[in-house]
């Protein structure tokens, strides 16, 4: 039986750091100018992100052709996600995206390594899943976009790829934040075209460029570090799944900062999301 890896526990805390950082996406944007639609937003992310990585990497890129996989699953990502938000809203969209992720990643871990997902990592995944979705859909199915649920469907699957590949990466010896930086600022070079009919100009101003810096610097470059870091320890699904904290720190967020309210069984969501956490980062 293998040793167990010494660096597990900082690795849990690296990938829930990152989810508490990726929470604080949707309080940073509340403070946007007019003008900052969900493309120019999303491109610029990415762009100042993968900037951000690629200083902390000091300048090294991972380069193979695989990471341009890597690459179109972080634009996939991210364009599929603010495309499904439009269609079905964000609660909804955010909902099956995050739900979706861990599922599909446990799917292309089991098929690509030929085993079964240990138990206490579906076990886990499906107590978290089921979180989220009490706390950001409940009552609101019946407004659901087939199409934006599709969407979101496949930003989940761009997240399960670009981290699968990532985690390929950097198990062969890759530095964990050139790998990073290399998928990001690739799927900050897809996405630049879009800036063509979605103007930045938003971003002249003190607030936008604020607002800019911030998400780049912060939910990409500083929170993709902690995220490729833990990937150096622990699989690509359990990371997936401890991200899964993200909506919780955004739904505590809104509370606190933009004064929105938690019912009832958004409550109940955040307890089991914390519950699966915990039984995922046991196993």
């Amino acid at each position: 039986m293998a040793a167990p890896d010494p660096f597990r526990p900082r690795a849990i805390t690296a990938a829930l750091a990152a989810a508490l950082l990726f929470g604080t996406t949707g309080t940073i944007l509340v403070n946007a100018p007019h003008g900052a639609d969900a493309w120019s937003v999303g491109c610029l992310r990415l762009l100042v992100g993968g900037l951000t990585l690629l200083a902390v990497a000091r300048g090294r890129l991972v380069l193979s052709r695989a990471m341009v996989l890597g690459a179109m699953g972080v634009a996939v990502f991210q364009l599929g996600y603010f495309l499904a938000v439009e269609r079905t809203g964000v609660a909804i969209g955010t909902v099956v995206t995050i739900g979706s992720g861990p599922v599909l990643t446990g799917l292309i871990h089991a098929v690509r390594t030929r085993t079964v997902p240990h138990r206490s990592w579906m076990v886990g995944t499906a107590l978290s899943v089921a979180g989220v979705a009490l706390l950001g859909a409940v009552g609101r199915a019946a407004s659901a976009d087939a199409v934006g649920i599709l969407l979101a469907v496949m930003a989940g699957l761009g997240w399960a790829v670009f981290s699968t590949v990532a985690k390929d990466h950097i198990t062969r010896g890759h530095d964990s934040t050139a790998t990073m930086a290399t998928v990001f600022c690739g799927g900050a070079v897809l996405l630049a075209p879009f800036l063509a009919w979605h103007s930045p100009s938003w971003v002249m101003s003190t607030r936008g460029a604020t607002v800019a810096v911030v998400l780049g610097v912060v939910t990409v470059g500083l929170a993709y570090t902690l995220y490729g870091w833990a990937l150096r320890h622990l699989p690509a699904p359990t990371v997936i799944t401890l991200t899964l904290l993200e909506p919780v720190t955004a739904a505590l967020l809104a509370a606190v900062v933009v004064h929105e309210g938690i019912r009832p069984s958004g409550w109940a969501g955040v307890a089991l999301v914390l519950v699966g956490l915990a039984v995922t980062a046991r196993g």
